[in-house]
Protein backbone atom coordinates (compact mmCIF):
# COMPACT_ATOMS: atom_id res chain seq x y z
CA UNK A 1 0.00 0.00 0.00
CA UNK A 2 0.88 3.73 -0.75
CA UNK A 3 1.25 6.21 1.80
CA UNK A 4 1.33 9.73 1.30
CA UNK A 5 1.12 12.95 3.21
CA UNK A 6 0.08 16.20 2.34
CA UNK A 7 0.48 20.36 4.18
CA UNK A 8 -1.33 22.64 3.49
CA UNK A 9 -0.78 26.95 2.95
CA UNK A 10 2.98 26.42 3.85
CA UNK A 11 3.23 28.14 7.41
CA UNK A 12 6.97 27.97 9.01
CA UNK A 13 6.29 24.95 11.07
CA UNK A 14 6.18 23.08 7.86
CA UNK A 15 9.76 22.86 8.70
CA UNK A 16 9.36 20.88 11.14
CA UNK A 17 6.38 18.38 9.37
CA UNK A 18 9.66 17.84 7.20
CA UNK A 19 12.10 16.89 9.66
CA UNK A 20 9.52 14.32 11.35
CA UNK A 21 8.52 13.14 8.08
CA UNK A 22 12.45 12.33 7.25
CA UNK A 23 12.98 10.62 10.71
CA UNK A 24 10.64 8.06 9.76
CA UNK A 25 12.13 7.73 5.95
CA UNK A 26 9.19 9.50 4.55
CA UNK A 27 7.89 12.38 1.95
CA UNK A 28 5.16 14.78 1.88
CA UNK A 29 3.19 17.33 -0.71
CA UNK A 30 3.65 20.71 0.55
CA UNK A 31 0.99 22.84 -0.98
CA UNK A 32 2.53 26.79 -0.93
CA UNK A 33 1.05 30.57 -1.53
CA UNK A 34 3.14 33.30 -1.51
CA UNK A 35 0.42 35.34 0.41
CA UNK A 36 -2.37 34.45 2.79
CA UNK A 37 -4.40 36.49 5.54
CA UNK A 38 -3.62 35.66 8.93
CA UNK A 39 -0.83 36.21 11.66
CA UNK A 40 1.34 32.85 10.90
CA UNK A 41 4.60 33.43 9.94
CA UNK A 42 4.62 31.43 6.00
CA UNK A 43 7.84 30.10 4.59
CA UNK A 44 10.13 32.04 2.36
CA UNK A 45 11.18 30.99 -1.30
CA UNK A 46 14.57 30.36 0.39
CA UNK A 47 12.80 27.25 3.03
CA UNK A 48 10.36 26.33 -0.20
CA UNK A 49 12.93 25.61 -2.25
CA UNK A 50 15.05 23.94 0.13
CA UNK A 51 12.18 21.79 1.34
CA UNK A 52 11.73 21.04 -2.68
CA UNK A 53 14.96 18.83 -2.54
CA UNK A 54 13.48 16.08 -0.23
CA UNK A 55 9.52 16.36 -0.65
CA UNK A 56 7.19 17.68 -3.28
CA UNK A 57 5.99 20.96 -3.71
CA UNK A 58 2.38 21.80 -5.10
CA UNK A 59 0.33 24.95 -6.17
CA UNK A 60 -2.49 26.35 -3.74
CA UNK A 61 -3.27 29.74 -5.28
CA UNK A 62 -1.48 33.36 -4.70
CA UNK A 63 -3.21 34.55 -1.72
CA UNK A 64 -5.82 31.17 -0.50
CA UNK A 65 -9.63 32.88 -1.57
CA UNK A 66 -12.38 30.61 -2.04
CA UNK A 67 -11.57 30.17 -5.77
CA UNK A 68 -16.00 29.50 -6.56
CA UNK A 69 -16.73 33.25 -5.38
CA UNK A 70 -13.86 34.86 -8.01
CA UNK A 71 -14.37 36.92 -11.26
CA UNK A 72 -13.53 34.28 -13.79
CA UNK A 73 -10.45 36.25 -15.01
CA UNK A 74 -9.44 36.50 -10.92
CA UNK A 75 -9.77 32.63 -10.41
CA UNK A 76 -7.99 31.21 -13.53
CA UNK A 77 -5.18 34.10 -12.49
CA UNK A 78 -4.87 32.26 -8.88
CA UNK A 79 -4.45 29.11 -10.40
CA UNK A 80 -1.92 29.61 -13.20
CA UNK A 81 0.11 32.09 -11.76
CA UNK A 82 0.69 30.06 -8.42
CA UNK A 83 1.91 27.02 -10.77
CA UNK A 84 4.34 29.74 -12.33
CA UNK A 85 5.37 31.08 -8.95
CA UNK A 86 6.55 27.50 -7.73
CA UNK A 87 8.27 26.38 -10.58
CA UNK A 88 9.98 29.80 -10.25
CA UNK A 89 10.93 29.48 -6.57
CA UNK A 90 11.91 25.89 -7.18
CA UNK A 91 12.88 25.42 -10.26
CA UNK A 92 10.96 21.82 -10.89
CA UNK A 93 7.71 21.32 -12.38
CA UNK A 94 4.65 21.73 -10.65
CA UNK A 95 2.28 19.26 -11.61
CA UNK A 96 -0.37 19.30 -8.23
CA UNK A 97 -2.52 21.67 -6.95
CA UNK A 98 -4.39 22.08 -3.62
CA UNK A 99 -8.25 24.08 -3.57
CA UNK A 100 -7.70 26.13 -0.44
CA UNK A 101 -10.77 25.39 1.57
CA UNK A 102 -11.28 22.24 -0.94
CA UNK A 103 -13.50 24.80 -2.31
CA UNK A 104 -14.31 24.45 -6.17
CA UNK A 105 -16.95 23.13 -8.54
CA UNK A 106 -16.90 21.43 -12.09
CA UNK A 107 -15.56 25.43 -13.79
CA UNK A 108 -12.64 25.68 -10.86
CA UNK A 109 -11.85 21.97 -12.15
CA UNK A 110 -11.33 22.45 -15.61
CA UNK A 111 -8.93 25.39 -15.29
CA UNK A 112 -6.67 23.68 -13.14
CA UNK A 113 -7.42 20.98 -15.63
CA UNK A 114 -6.32 23.38 -18.66
CA UNK A 115 -3.64 25.05 -16.34
CA UNK A 116 -1.40 22.27 -17.23
CA UNK A 117 -1.21 20.27 -13.20
CA UNK A 118 -1.75 16.72 -13.22
CA UNK A 119 -4.14 16.41 -10.49
CA UNK A 120 -5.72 18.38 -7.88
CA UNK A 121 -6.23 17.30 -4.39
CA UNK A 122 -9.61 18.35 -2.06
CA UNK A 123 -10.37 18.00 1.49
CA UNK A 124 -12.74 15.08 0.82
CA UNK A 125 -12.24 12.47 3.79
CA UNK A 126 -12.35 8.99 4.79
CA UNK A 127 -11.11 7.64 1.07
CA UNK A 128 -8.32 5.66 -0.09
CA UNK A 129 -8.69 5.52 -3.57
CA UNK A 130 -8.99 8.33 -6.68
CA UNK A 131 -11.68 8.07 -9.02
CA UNK A 132 -10.96 11.73 -10.56
CA UNK A 133 -7.43 12.99 -10.55
CA UNK A 134 -8.90 16.63 -10.32
CA UNK A 135 -10.82 15.59 -6.91
CA UNK A 136 -8.21 13.80 -5.62
CA UNK A 137 -9.71 12.63 -1.87
CA UNK A 138 -7.78 12.17 1.27
CA UNK A 139 -8.19 9.14 4.27
CA UNK A 140 -8.07 11.67 7.34
CA UNK A 141 -6.69 14.84 9.19
CA UNK A 142 -4.55 15.66 11.44
CA UNK A 143 -7.07 17.40 13.81
CA UNK A 144 -8.58 17.01 17.11
CA UNK A 145 -10.63 13.99 17.23
CA UNK A 146 -13.81 13.53 18.38
CA UNK A 147 -14.06 16.64 20.39
CA UNK A 148 -13.00 19.84 19.45
CA UNK A 149 -9.95 21.57 21.41
CA UNK A 150 -11.17 24.65 21.31
CA UNK A 151 -14.46 26.85 21.06
CA UNK A 152 -13.41 29.17 19.19
CA UNK A 153 -16.69 29.96 17.03
CA UNK A 154 -20.31 30.96 18.34
CA UNK A 155 -21.91 27.58 17.49
CA UNK A 156 -19.33 25.51 18.81
CA UNK A 157 -19.88 25.12 22.16
CA UNK A 158 -23.78 23.65 20.56
CA UNK A 159 -21.91 21.51 18.80
CA UNK A 160 -18.25 20.15 21.21
CA UNK A 161 -18.23 16.45 19.18
CA UNK A 162 -18.56 17.98 15.74
CA UNK A 163 -15.37 16.39 14.39
CA UNK A 164 -16.94 12.68 15.11
CA UNK A 165 -20.32 14.13 13.95
CA UNK A 166 -19.21 15.10 10.29
CA UNK A 167 -17.07 11.56 10.26
CA UNK A 168 -19.26 9.12 11.99
CA UNK A 169 -21.45 7.48 9.03
CA UNK A 170 -18.46 6.85 7.63
CA UNK A 171 -16.63 5.24 10.16
CA UNK A 172 -19.55 2.97 10.97
CA UNK A 173 -20.16 2.42 7.85
CA UNK A 174 -16.47 0.41 7.89
CA UNK A 175 -17.15 -1.37 11.28
CA UNK A 176 -14.80 1.56 13.20
CA UNK A 177 -15.49 0.08 17.19
CA UNK A 178 -16.46 2.35 19.27
CA UNK A 179 -13.19 2.55 21.41
CA UNK A 180 -11.36 3.57 18.18
CA UNK A 181 -13.43 6.23 18.33
CA UNK A 182 -11.88 7.36 21.62
CA UNK A 183 -9.06 9.58 20.16
CA UNK A 184 -7.19 11.19 16.94
CA UNK A 185 -4.37 8.63 17.59
CA UNK A 186 -6.56 5.31 17.88
CA UNK A 187 -8.95 6.48 14.82
CA UNK A 188 -6.26 6.92 12.38
CA UNK A 189 -4.64 3.70 13.71
CA UNK A 190 -7.34 1.90 13.10
CA UNK A 191 -8.45 3.49 9.58
CA UNK A 192 -4.37 2.77 8.80
CA UNK A 193 -5.24 -0.66 9.57
CA UNK A 194 -8.07 -1.02 7.86
CA UNK A 195 -6.74 0.53 4.50
CA UNK A 196 -4.05 -2.09 4.94
CA UNK A 197 -5.99 -5.35 5.55
CA UNK A 198 -8.70 -4.44 2.68
CA UNK A 199 -5.66 -3.93 -0.24
CA UNK A 200 -6.91 -0.25 -0.72
CA UNK A 201 -4.44 1.13 -2.73
CA UNK A 202 -3.45 4.19 -0.76
CA UNK A 203 -3.54 5.97 2.43
CA UNK A 204 -3.52 9.79 2.47
CA UNK A 205 -3.12 11.78 5.59
CA UNK A 206 -3.66 15.13 5.44
CA UNK A 207 -3.17 18.75 7.81
CA UNK A 208 -2.02 22.16 8.65
CA UNK A 209 1.55 22.58 10.48
CA UNK A 210 -0.12 25.32 12.55
CA UNK A 211 -2.43 23.29 13.13
CA UNK A 212 -0.40 20.27 14.98
CA UNK A 213 1.47 23.27 16.32
CA UNK A 214 -1.96 24.87 17.94
CA UNK A 215 -3.49 21.55 19.03
CA UNK A 216 -0.33 20.23 20.61
CA UNK A 217 -0.63 17.21 18.25
CA UNK A 218 3.33 16.74 17.51
CA UNK A 219 3.16 12.96 19.75
CA UNK A 220 0.19 12.17 18.10
CA UNK A 221 1.54 12.37 14.49
CA UNK A 222 4.78 10.87 15.57
CA UNK A 223 3.70 8.02 16.99
CA UNK A 224 1.06 7.31 14.07
CA UNK A 225 4.53 7.80 11.70
CA UNK A 226 6.60 5.54 13.75
CA UNK A 227 3.45 3.17 13.63
CA UNK A 228 3.60 3.48 9.58
CA UNK A 229 7.30 3.19 9.49
CA UNK A 230 6.95 -0.15 11.46
CA UNK A 231 4.34 -1.49 9.10
CA UNK A 232 4.90 -4.57 6.69
CA UNK A 233 4.08 -3.39 2.51
CA UNK A 234 3.86 -0.20 2.85
CA UNK A 235 5.50 2.31 0.46
CA UNK A 236 5.82 6.28 1.22
CA UNK A 237 5.22 8.42 -1.53
CA UNK A 238 4.44 11.99 -2.78
CA UNK A 239 0.97 13.26 -3.83
CA UNK A 240 1.70 12.94 -7.80
CA UNK A 241 2.91 9.14 -7.34
CA UNK A 242 -0.60 8.28 -5.97
CA UNK A 243 -2.02 9.37 -10.34
CA UNK A 244 1.96 7.69 -11.71
CA UNK A 245 1.17 4.35 -10.28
Amino acid sequence: MLFTTSWDDGTHFDKEIANLLESFECTGTFYCCPKKEGSVELLTEQEIRMLSRKHEIGAHTMTHPWLTRLEENEMKGEITESKAWVEAVTGKPCTMFCYPYGDYDENVLSVVEKAGYMGARTTDEVEFKIDDNYSIPTSWKVTPFPMRKRLSKLWHPLDPLGPLRTRFKRLRAMNTPLASMGSWLSATLFLFEYALATDQPWFHLWGHGSEVEKFEMWNDLEAFLKHVHSSRGVKCVVNSELISS
